[in-house]
């Protein structure tokens, strides 16, 4: 046990700069469960006004020298919220990835039809997607670039979908993650990023 413990220490003391990333709190919104094309696409644009259900302050433990949220309220409002009387910074890469109805049609479709054909557009790079993957992937790359240029442990409050893709860059780019890294990011869900030295 002790040799853990010493383990940990000097892992924490080789550690060059530590990322927690947090998903924003819930949204207080009803998806539909059927919806036309248009529908949905009002949906998606309603969602990123609406308010979230309240957010509780929290201690992470590690230190926190900085705060990165982006331009959406429901970012805004948990950094507010998990970490009252601290300043933050918006930072526009940080936004989540767009979602646009996959194709126009009055039909109603499910819900997660909508949701799922859309993020295989993304993914594959169909024009009809505001963002594509290697968009993203340019924007978690920028994001990583503005924490490593300030070299200080931070906090970056997201969006659920930009998460993977952030995570995944932040992988390939030499950080260890820490955390459920469950396929489904939840709400609040925390995930701790690290970077050692050499």
């Amino acid at each position: 046990m002790e040799r853990k413990i010493k383990e940990v220490k000097r892992l924490k003391e080789k550690c060059t700069m530590r990322i927690a990333i947090i998903r924003h709190g819930k949204v207080n919104m009803k998806w539909p469960k059927k919806c036309s094309s248009a529908e949905f696409d009002k949906a998606c644009s309603e969602y990123d006004f609406c308010d979230i259900e309240a957010v509780n302050p929290v201690s992470i433990d590690m230190p926190v020298d900085k705060i990165y949220v982006s331009q959406l309220s429901r970012s805004i409002n948990t950094a507010k919220g998990l970490f009252p009387d601290r300043e933050y910074r918006e930072i526009p890469e940080l936004g989540e990835v767009p979602l646009k109805s996959f194709k126009d049609t009055d039909k109603n479709l499910p819900l997660w039809v909508w949701n799922v054909c859309g993020r295989v557009q993304w993914f594959t790079g169909n024009h009809r997607q505001v963002e594509r993957r290697a968009d993203t992937i340019r924007r978690a790359n920028n994001v990583i670039d503005i924490c490593e240029q300030e070299n200080v442990d931070c906090v970056l409050v997201t969006h659920g979908f930009f998460m993977k893709t952030l995570l995944k860059v932040l992988q390939n780019r030499g950080y260890k993650l820490f955390g459920n890294k469950r396929i489904k990011v939840e709400n609040l869900q925390m995930i701790r990023a690290e970077k050692q030295e050499e």
